[in-house]
């Protein structure tokens, strides 16, 4: 079923005034960090977010499962008051490959300590064009890219990349972070 002109499918069910309280009652009281995961802001929200001045103190940005898509991560990747983030999760967004590309360029981003795109429906395309740009974010120590649809020509693109810089976890496969070591006895 396409869902293209469904005004919700897009986010557009929830004003710029609801985005305002919803940030305002989740942010901490610092403001230095917002968590909205699972708050389904979608494109609009993601909008929203990217235009809200008094974020330009925000060090973490949670905004995982919100169905914002290749555009919502255009919006974060752009706005002028996310410039201070050192966190910043996307992961379940389904940004894909376009979204990505979004990211790489942004000269906003650059002050990224950890970025965690996992499970985006991210292929080796946009693999490879992160990896092409990845040695510009030059304080990224933590890059998750787990449960996407990378192969190894994007894996082996990103890990040279991860090479260049001081990246210090590079997230690629579903185990790594989860590997719990036993002492051998059951």
């Amino acid at each position: 079923m396409d869902m293209s002109l469904n005004k919700e499918a897009k986010g557009q069910n929830r004003g710029f005034e609801e985005s305002l309280a919803l940030v305002k009652s989740e942010i901490s009281k610092d403001g230095k960090t917002l968590d909205l995961t699972a708050a389904y802001l979608k494109e609009y929200g993601a909008k929203d977010i990217a235009n809200m001045d008094f974020l330009e103190d925000l060090q973490t940005l949670e905004l995982g499962t919100n169905m914002m898509g290749a555009k919502g991560a255009k919006y974060i990747s752009n706005s002028k008051y996310l410039v201070n983030l050192k966190s910043l999760n996307l992961f379940y967004n389904s940004i894909g490959n376009e979204g990505v590309k979004y990211l790489a360029v942004s000269d906003n981003l650059l002050s990224l300590t950890r970025l965690t795109l996992s499970d985006n429906n991210i292929t080796d395309e946009g693999a490879k064009y992160l990896a092409k740009f990845l040695p510009l974010f030059t304080n990224l120590a933590r890059l998750d890219m787990r449960l996407n649809k990378i192969k190894d020509e994007g894996k082996a693109a990103l890990t040279e990349a991860a090479k260049m810089m001081e990246l210090k976890q590079l997230l690629l496969d579903k185990v790594e972070g989860f590997q719990v070591k036993t002492s051998g006895h059951l």
